[in-house]
Parts: structure tokens; sequence; C-alpha cells
């Protein structure tokens, strides 16, 4: 005992002076000598080894990482910590099945363990996208693409080439239909392997899937050239996936003169748009503006994407502005058409003619795929028979602008990269910030909520110091409660802008008020830690620990906890006084459609079994107010979310016979003791919202109960599942 004592106080002088690798071979020591303090020292070892492994990772040394991690399983054999940690450097150099295999292990040996269930869920949506899911329970267009194929293969003549396989369903309608030949050409090393388990899992032994990208093979790669070329690599935006570049490479690599594209053609439509909703999203309201006394307008940080990707029709406000106009047509079966378009500098233009009074915010796009001369696929969002398989293209970069019924709008737009993008049409400078900025700002009843408190805090500071005596921490998305504190007076203000764009917009929105600058530090991004406040103190801590996409920001909770521990006084003041969890549990057709693929939606084929093993546990940039579902519960306060309960189970009662296959997750924001909560169910918050998902449903029946449990790692983040069998 007093021998491992030794080298367990030797590990500890040597990670003071930041020897990290003989720190962990001490402990190594120790821990062999004297096993039965594995539980006691498990945090501290598993620190140093982290600290070491980052010192190896920057150096590149892989092979050293995981013979320390190979040292550190002969001490803790069955340590699911360890584990993940193996799991996250096997992700961190590349290697994704071996990671996602650690991974599972660690939630083998931890049920409850929040980040090795979050880790399996990352490398599920890496390896297999969920649009993957959407594209292969639209019925819609597998419908179509069948009908295509069938009525163009020639049986036993035709042989076919199908670019972006993806799982091989295309492929698999060409061997139906009786094709000579069929080849599959998919980017993606692990889509390929997926291709590769449907076809021969289906029978379709024939059908031969290349691994590459299309634009780097000829003939000779495939074994010849082919009559018959089906694709599917669009976008919202139609043209958004290169499917320019990769028809005109086919063109010269892949085809005969006779050759047939499907599709044969495409058509691109635009109409012009409001909807204050989705209007929020991408600008600054002019609500916003006025209460922040700013006369520019901040848009959208565009991250060089011409446009983004909505349902629009689930929009509920979405009003169209004008009739739709075609703004192109191309040709897939014609070369010098396609050609045409990938060298063309001269922009297509478009009128579009006003149908009412009104504003319009915004002009959405969609797409004509014209499979064959009968057939036809659109995604109109119109259309009750749309293609469910891909969005609209929202183009929202432009002044939103007030017009007269019959008012000529006229458009302009380019091919860039083979990629389309509208013209901007201001002539003045626009303010660039982040979704987070932009969202916080734009939550008229989050910032009504903060100018609502500034009255009661300044009171109660009052009685700690002096105004001009107060500093204050605000890690708000935008700072409001430090604004409205600088406006009173306080000395100084510590506040976080994401970008340096967001910063750009901090300095413009405290200039327009007259507020020195010198009185604030504005952090920026994310490499920061709470070291930056050094023997800096805090009257008041403003924070805002919740994700855009509905998830506990750690980070920000850790530095949350230092700021509280080390840099506040007695009494200082926390805003909000508590967050507290909401669940309630859900029936809701959108999550079969989005997370799981059902062979009847693809003619009956075995897809199911391979591609539902990508199935996550947890949906995230959920919007609830646009999501149809049933409530089979009532909704439920589990608490505070810094609760440091790593267990937590709750009892809901069943109001509505039915299944059920999510719970629902939110928060209520109560920004002082006292103050009724701010929900984040609600159209236009700023942060949107999680969903657990249940697998396989669960049958409910009202009048019996349903057990929810709530795990929690340390680090604040956690998980929702179902706690045992209903009950009655």
């Amino acid at each position: 005992m007093e021998e491992a004592q030794h080298y367990i106080n030797l590990a500890r002088q040597l990670n003071e002076s930041g020897n990290y690798g003989n720190a962990f071979n001490s402990y190594i020591v120790a821990l062999k000598k004297n096993p039965d303090i594995k539980d006691e020292l498990e945090v501290e070892f598993r620190n140093t080894l982290s600290r070491h492994n980052e010192v190896l990772a920057n150096a590149s040394k892989m092979e050293d990482i995981f013979a320390n991690f190979g040292k550190a399983l002969d001490v803790y054999p069955t340590n699911a910590n360890l584990v993940n940690d193996i799991g996250k450097y096997l992700y961190k150099f590349g290697f994704y099945t071996e990671a996602w295999a650690h991974f599972q292990r660690s939630l083998n040996l931890n049920s409850s363990s929040v980040n090795a269930e979050k880790n399996i869920n990352s490398i599920k949506n890496l390896l297999l996208e969920r649009w993957h899911f959407r594209m292969l329970n639209d019925k819609v267009r597998n419908e179509a693409y069948y009908n295509a194929i069938s009525e163009t293969v020639i049986r036993f003549k035709d042989s076919v080439l199908d670019i972006g396989t993806g799982t091989g369903i295309l492929a698999m309608f060409a061997t139906d239909c009786s094709a000579t030949v069929v080849t599959g050409i998919e980017a993606s090393e692990n889509i390929a392997w997926l291709a590769e388990c449907v076809t021969q899992g289906n029978n379709k032994h024939d059908i031969v899937i290349v691994n590459k990208m299309s634009t780097t093979l000829n003939y000779r790669d495939i074994g010849g050239k082919r009559s018959i070329i089906v694709t599917e690599m669009f976008d919202a935006g139609l043209l958004g996936e290169h499917v320019l570049q990769t028809l005109a490479h086919a063109w010269e690599y892949f085809a005969i003169p006779t050759s047939q594209i499907i599709p044969n053609k495409a058509e691109f439509f635009v109409i012009a748009a409001k909807s204050e909703y989705l209007n929020k999203k991408y600008h600054l309201s002019s609500e916003v503006k006025k209460w922040l006394e700013i006369t520019l307008d901040a848009h959208l940080l565009t991250d060089d994407e011409s446009y983004d990707c909505e349902d629009v029709d689930l929009l509920k406000d979405l009003k169209y502005m004008s009739e739709p106009q075609s703004l192109f047509k191309i040709d897939f079966n014609d070369y010098l058409d396609i050609q045409e378009m990938l060298s063309r500098s001269e922009p297509y233009s478009v009128q579009l003619t006003t149908t009412e009074d009104g504003e319009i915010h915004f002009f959405i796009g969609w797409f004509n795929l014209y499979l064959t001369k009968h057939i036809t696929l659109t995604t109109d969002p119109r259309s009750k028979t749309k293609a469910s398989a891909w969005q609209q293209a929202v183009f929202y970069d432009n002044i939103p602008k007030t017009v007269k019924k019959n008012s000529i709008i006229d458009l302009e737009f380019l091919i860039n990269g083979g990629k389309l993008t509208m013209e901007s049409d201001y002539t003045t400078p626009i303010l660039r910030i982040s979704q987070e900025t932009m969202r916080f700002l734009n939550d008229m009843e989050n910032v009504k909520m903060i100018a609502g408190c500034i009255g009661m805090a300044s009171v109660y500071l009052g009685q700690m110091t002096e105004m001009t005596q107060t500093n204050i921490v605000d890690l708000s998305p935008f700072p409001i409660f430090g604004l409205l504190m600088l406006k009173r007076g306080i000395q100084s203000l510590f506040c976080y802008a994401k970008t340096d764009y967001d910063k750009k917009f901090f300095k413009e929105v405290f200039k327009a008020h007259n507020l020195p600058l010198s009185k604030i530090h504005i952090l920026v991004g994310d490499g920061w830690g709470s070291e930056v406040f050094r023997h800096q103190r805090f009257h008041a801590v403003y924070y805002n620990i919740l994700e855009i996409c509905g998830d506990i920001d750690s980070r920000l909770r850790d530095i949350l906890n230092d700021i509280t521990h080390n840099h506040i006084f007695r009494g200082s003041l926390i805003i909000p006084a508590k967050i507290n969890l909401m669940i309630q549990v859900i029936n809701s057709n959108w999550l079969d459609v989005n997370n799981r693929v059902y062979d009847e939606n693809v003619k009956n084929y075995k897809v199911a079994e391979y591609i539902n093993k990508y199935e996550v546990t947890q949906n995230f940039n959920i919007d609830f107010s646009l999501l149809e579902y049933t409530a089979v519960t009532d909704a439920l306060c589990m608490g505070s979310i810094c609760s440091d309960t790593m267990l937590q189970v709750v009892t809901l009662p069943v109001i509505k016979d039915g299944p059920a296959n999510a719970i629902m997750c939110w928060y209520s924001i109560e920004v002082m003791e006292g103050v009724e909560g701010l929900s984040t169910k609600r159209p236009g918050c700023f942060m949107d919202g999680t969903l657990y998902l249940i697998h396989p449903k669960t049958p409910l029946t009202a009048g019996n109960s349903l057990s929810i449990l709530r795990c929690t790692d340390p680090d604040g983040s956690f998980k929702l599942m179902l706690g045992n069998e209903p009950t009655t």
C-alpha cells in the first residue's frame, strides 16, 4: 500500500509539472501494485490519460495513443468511459466503423451513458445522412422513377449506369427491367458498401457497385459505355449537387450517341412569397431594429450558400405574392445544352407580377423533373402529388420590399460553379450575423422578458454596490441584459460573439447607443474558456447554455460553473434564476418517415434491415410549431437542467389511446424568482426542440401511467427514455 502511495504522489507531482506521460505510467504502476484503489483514482487517472493523449494527438502519434489505452484497459478492462474515449480517438482518426463498435460497447457497459449514445448517433449521421430515409420513403418519387425506367429500358438490350446510386434502389429497378448490364457509381465508401449489402440482399447479384467519384472514371473503368444513364443528384435548387458537371462528364466518357438520360429534362420555377415566421430566420425584423435603435439591415450569415432549403408547405403563414414563372429549362439528353449552361456568364432573367398588395420577403424555387415524355416529378409545394424527397429552395438574401398589386419584380440568377445563385438587390451596406444572434434577437418575447427584469435586477444590484462599480458578464447570443445595464451606467461588460461578424454587429449597436467600447470586452468564437476572466469577479451573470438545436451547450455550462464558483461575489445575481426541463410523450408520422425506412415504400425490396441500423435515438433542430403530432400525455416539468441527479424517474398519466414514438423535450426559462417561466415550445422561439425516439413504437392506453427515465452525465448532458412498460 505504501509503495502504491509513493507512485500516486509521484504521479501527482508529475501532473503538476505537465509531465503527463510519466504521470500516466506512475499511475499504472500504483494501480497494479494495489488494485483496490482503482475506484478512488479513476477520475484523476483518466484526466491524466486524457491530457497525455492530447499532447500525443497534437504530435500525430496515433500508435502511442492506442498503446496508452491498451495499458489503461489492462487496469480498467470494463470501464465504459475509457472505451468511449477510445471510440473518440478512432473517430478522430477516421476509423468510423471501429469507433461505432467502441461507442456501442461503452453503452452496453453503461446503458445510462449520454455521451456514448450521442457519439453513436453522430457516427450514424456521418455515415448515412438523414435525408436518405426521407428519400427512400418517398413513394411518389420511387414509383415515378420505376415507371420511367420501365418505360425506357428495352429488355435484354439496354445497359444502365446509375450515377450517385446511393443505396442502389434505381439500379435494382433497372435490373428488374432486364437491362443487360447495371452499374452503380457511388462516391461515399460507406454508402457504396450499403448499396452492395442492399443489392446482394435482394439477390441482384449482377449489379456492380463502383466506389468512386464518377468524374474520375471513364468507360473502361466500368466495363464499357452505357445506353441509359440514370441519376437523382438533385438538391432543392436542382443543380446544387453538381449534376451539370456530372452529366457533362458522363456524356463524354460513358455515353454513346443514342444514350438516354433519366430524367430527360428539368425545369426550374420561381415565385415571390411572404412569411413573417420564416423571414425572421433570415432578416433582422423591423421591430427589433427599432428596439435596438439601428437603421442598418442585418441578414443571416450566408456561409457562401446561395439559398436555404425548407419545407415551405408546412409554414402556416406562407402567402404567395405572385404567380410562378419558369426560370430555365435544361435538356439532359443534349450535351451542348448542358455545356452552354455550365459556361454561361449571362444571367437568367425572370419577371414576376405581384397578385396583391403586401410585402415580399423572399423567393421560393422548385423544379420539375421530366423523367420521360410522359412521367413528371415535381417539388412544387402547392402540389398534392409533389415528391417529398426534396425541399424547396428559399432565396432570402434580398431586401424585403412592399409592393402593390400588378407590380413587376425583375430577378436575375446566375449559374456559378454549376450552382444557382440569385443576384442581390441591395445597394447599401448589409450587416451579417449568425443564426444564433438572428434568432435570439428576433424572438421578441424573449427580448421583452429580459428587458422586463432590468428594474428588479437594478434594485437588487443597487443593494450590493454602486451601479458605476457593477461588473456584468452576459453569455447570450446577443447581450440584451448587458446592453440595458450599460445604459444604466455599469462599469464593465463581458459578452460573447459567435463570429467576427457578430462582433462587428455588437459594436454597431453599442455605438448607436453612444456606449463607450472601452467598457466592453467582446469574446469571439468557441476557442476561449473561463481563464480569460483571470481575477475578474462579477456582480451579475446572464447566461444562456441552450444551443439553437435544442441541446445543452456543455462547454458554456462548464464556463458558467467556473464563473459561479470562482468569479462572482457572495450574493451575485445569476439570471435566469432557473431553466426547467419540460417533457411530453407524443406520436408523429413525420418521425417515421425521417428516421426509419419501410419496405412497402420501396416496392417491397428488403431495404429496412440494412438502412435502419442507422436509426438514431435523438432528433435535434425540431420546430415544434411546424411538427404534426398527437400528444398521448400531458406536459410535465422534470425540474432544473442544472440538477446534479444522475438518474431521475417520473411518471406520466396516459391521456389518449394509441402508439407513442417520441418524447418531446423543451425548456421553461424563469428569468427571476417569482416570474412566470417563458416556454421555448412556441412559434418564433430563439431555439428549436429535441425529440428522443421510442423504438419500437409503444401502444398506450388512456388511464395507464408511463415512466420516463432521465439520465445525466457529469457534464450536464442528458437523455430521456422509457423507464419501463406502461402500468395500469
